[in-house]
Protein backbone atom coordinates (compact mmCIF):
# COMPACT_ATOMS: atom_id res chain seq x y z
CA UNK A 1 0.00 0.00 0.00
CA UNK A 2 1.19 3.49 -0.81
CA UNK A 3 1.77 5.99 2.03
CA UNK A 4 -1.34 7.97 2.91
CA UNK A 5 0.55 11.17 2.08
CA UNK A 6 -0.19 10.21 -1.55
CA UNK A 7 -3.95 9.98 -0.93
CA UNK A 8 -5.90 12.95 -2.38
CA UNK A 9 -6.33 15.87 0.04
CA UNK A 10 -9.46 17.05 -1.78
CA UNK A 11 -12.32 15.05 -3.29
CA UNK A 12 -15.06 16.91 -5.17
CA UNK A 13 -18.56 15.70 -5.91
CA UNK A 14 -21.49 17.39 -7.64
CA UNK A 15 -22.47 19.24 -4.45
CA UNK A 16 -19.71 18.68 -1.91
CA UNK A 17 -16.03 19.10 -1.29
CA UNK A 18 -14.24 16.67 1.01
CA UNK A 19 -10.93 18.09 2.13
CA UNK A 20 -8.40 17.30 4.79
CA UNK A 21 -8.57 19.71 7.71
CA UNK A 22 -5.46 21.44 8.95
CA UNK A 23 -5.16 22.07 12.69
CA UNK A 24 -5.64 25.84 12.59
CA UNK A 25 -7.57 28.07 14.99
CA UNK A 26 -9.93 29.02 12.14
CA UNK A 27 -10.75 25.39 11.25
CA UNK A 28 -11.06 24.42 14.91
CA UNK A 29 -13.49 27.28 15.53
CA UNK A 30 -15.63 26.39 12.48
CA UNK A 31 -15.92 22.76 13.59
CA UNK A 32 -16.47 23.65 17.24
CA UNK A 33 -19.31 25.97 16.19
CA UNK A 34 -21.14 23.23 14.26
CA UNK A 35 -20.44 20.70 17.03
CA UNK A 36 -21.87 23.07 19.66
CA UNK A 37 -24.97 23.73 17.52
CA UNK A 38 -25.51 19.95 17.13
CA UNK A 39 -23.95 18.56 20.32
CA UNK A 40 -26.95 16.61 21.67
CA UNK A 41 -27.73 15.22 18.23
CA UNK A 42 -24.12 14.16 17.58
CA UNK A 43 -23.48 12.75 21.05
CA UNK A 44 -26.43 10.39 20.68
CA UNK A 45 -24.22 8.08 18.60
CA UNK A 46 -20.65 9.31 19.07
CA UNK A 47 -19.22 9.77 22.53
CA UNK A 48 -16.05 11.65 21.64
CA UNK A 49 -17.89 14.97 21.31
CA UNK A 50 -18.03 15.31 25.09
CA UNK A 51 -14.25 15.93 24.95
CA UNK A 52 -14.46 18.68 22.31
CA UNK A 53 -15.46 21.77 24.26
CA UNK A 54 -13.00 24.45 23.18
CA UNK A 55 -11.11 25.62 20.12
CA UNK A 56 -7.97 24.13 21.69
CA UNK A 57 -9.68 20.74 22.16
CA UNK A 58 -10.73 20.62 18.50
CA UNK A 59 -7.37 21.90 17.30
CA UNK A 60 -5.59 19.15 19.30
CA UNK A 61 -7.91 16.52 17.78
CA UNK A 62 -7.26 17.84 14.27
CA UNK A 63 -3.50 17.80 14.92
CA UNK A 64 -3.80 14.22 16.22
CA UNK A 65 -5.58 13.17 13.03
CA UNK A 66 -2.87 14.84 10.88
CA UNK A 67 -0.21 12.95 12.88
CA UNK A 68 -2.13 9.72 12.36
CA UNK A 69 -2.14 10.44 8.62
CA UNK A 70 1.65 10.84 8.65
CA UNK A 71 1.82 7.45 10.42
CA UNK A 72 -0.45 5.83 7.77
CA UNK A 73 -3.23 5.28 10.33
CA UNK A 74 -6.05 7.65 9.34
CA UNK A 75 -7.18 10.37 6.94
CA UNK A 76 -9.81 12.87 8.11
CA UNK A 77 -11.87 14.96 5.70
CA UNK A 78 -14.21 17.80 6.45
CA UNK A 79 -17.41 17.62 4.40
CA UNK A 80 -18.19 21.05 2.95
CA UNK A 81 -21.29 22.33 1.19
CA UNK A 82 -21.16 25.87 -0.23
CA UNK A 83 -17.78 26.32 1.55
CA UNK A 84 -19.33 25.65 4.97
CA UNK A 85 -18.46 22.55 7.02
CA UNK A 86 -21.43 20.23 7.50
CA UNK A 87 -19.68 17.14 8.88
CA UNK A 88 -16.70 14.90 8.59
CA UNK A 89 -15.72 11.55 7.16
CA UNK A 90 -12.54 9.62 7.79
CA UNK A 91 -10.96 6.27 7.11
CA UNK A 92 -8.90 4.45 9.70
CA UNK A 93 -8.16 0.97 11.13
CA UNK A 94 -6.02 0.40 8.07
CA UNK A 95 -4.81 -3.17 7.70
CA UNK A 96 -3.22 -3.93 4.35
CA UNK A 97 -5.95 -3.43 1.76
CA UNK A 98 -8.74 -3.02 4.35
CA UNK A 99 -10.00 0.02 6.25
CA UNK A 100 -12.96 1.35 8.20
CA UNK A 101 -14.91 4.52 7.49
CA UNK A 102 -16.62 6.69 10.11
CA UNK A 103 -18.77 9.75 9.46
CA UNK A 104 -21.18 12.32 10.85
CA UNK A 105 -23.27 15.22 9.55
CA UNK A 106 -25.00 18.09 11.29
CA UNK A 107 -28.70 17.58 11.84
CA UNK A 108 -29.99 20.38 9.60
CA UNK A 109 -28.61 18.80 6.41
CA UNK A 110 -29.93 15.28 6.95
CA UNK A 111 -32.19 13.88 4.27
CA UNK A 112 -30.38 15.54 1.35
CA UNK A 113 -28.19 12.58 0.37
CA UNK A 114 -24.97 14.37 1.35
CA UNK A 115 -23.58 11.49 3.38
CA UNK A 116 -24.38 8.98 0.66
CA UNK A 117 -22.61 11.26 -1.82
CA UNK A 118 -19.57 11.78 0.42
CA UNK A 119 -19.27 8.06 1.17
CA UNK A 120 -19.55 7.15 -2.51
CA UNK A 121 -16.79 9.63 -3.40
CA UNK A 122 -14.45 8.49 -0.62
CA UNK A 123 -14.90 4.78 -1.30
CA UNK A 124 -14.23 5.37 -5.01
CA UNK A 125 -10.90 7.00 -4.14
CA UNK A 126 -10.10 4.23 -1.65
CA UNK A 127 -10.67 1.53 -4.28
CA UNK A 128 -8.54 3.44 -6.80
CA UNK A 129 -5.82 3.74 -4.14
CA UNK A 130 -5.71 -0.03 -3.69
CA UNK A 131 -8.09 -0.82 -0.86
CA UNK A 132 -10.30 -3.86 -1.46
CA UNK A 133 -12.48 -4.02 1.68
CA UNK A 134 -14.23 -1.18 3.49
CA UNK A 135 -15.94 -1.64 6.84
CA UNK A 136 -18.62 0.45 8.55
CA UNK A 137 -19.08 -0.33 12.26
CA UNK A 138 -22.58 0.90 13.15
CA UNK A 139 -24.31 0.86 16.52
CA UNK A 140 -27.52 -1.17 16.46
CA UNK A 141 -30.39 1.30 16.44
CA UNK A 142 -28.60 3.96 14.39
CA UNK A 143 -31.08 3.56 11.56
CA UNK A 144 -29.89 6.63 9.60
CA UNK A 145 -26.33 5.30 9.47
CA UNK A 146 -27.54 1.83 8.53
CA UNK A 147 -29.61 3.31 5.71
CA UNK A 148 -26.53 5.12 4.35
CA UNK A 149 -24.64 1.80 4.39
CA UNK A 150 -27.44 0.00 2.58
CA UNK A 151 -27.88 2.77 -0.02
CA UNK A 152 -24.15 2.51 -0.76
CA UNK A 153 -24.29 -1.25 -1.28
CA UNK A 154 -22.75 -2.40 2.00
CA UNK A 155 -23.83 -5.80 3.30
CA UNK A 156 -24.30 -6.75 6.93
CA UNK A 157 -21.52 -9.24 7.56
CA UNK A 158 -21.51 -9.61 11.31
CA UNK A 159 -23.38 -8.65 14.47
CA UNK A 160 -21.18 -8.35 17.54
CA UNK A 161 -23.44 -8.75 20.58
CA UNK A 162 -23.21 -5.94 23.13
CA UNK A 163 -19.88 -4.74 21.68
CA UNK A 164 -20.67 -1.03 21.64
CA UNK A 165 -22.21 1.75 23.69
CA UNK A 166 -24.15 4.79 22.52
CA UNK A 167 -25.74 7.48 24.66
CA UNK A 168 -29.05 7.08 22.84
CA UNK A 169 -29.41 3.33 23.44
CA UNK A 170 -26.78 2.33 26.01
CA UNK A 171 -25.02 -1.01 25.54
CA UNK A 172 -25.81 -2.34 22.09
CA UNK A 173 -24.75 -4.66 19.31
CA UNK A 174 -22.17 -3.51 16.81
CA UNK A 175 -23.25 -4.07 13.21
CA UNK A 176 -20.38 -4.69 10.79
CA UNK A 177 -21.27 -3.64 7.25
CA UNK A 178 -18.77 -4.43 4.48
CA UNK A 179 -18.21 -3.50 0.87
CA UNK A 180 -15.63 -5.09 -1.45
CA UNK A 181 -14.13 -3.73 -4.62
Amino acid sequence: MQPLSKFPNTIKTARLVLKTVDATDENAKKFLDIINQNRDYLQAWQGHFEYLNSVDDVKRKLAQRKEQQSQNECVLFGIYHDDAPIGRIRFFHIDGDKCEIGYWLIQSVNGNGYLTEALTALESELFKFGFNRIVLDIDDGNVKSENVAKRNGYKLEQRLPMASWAKSVGKCDSLIYVKHR
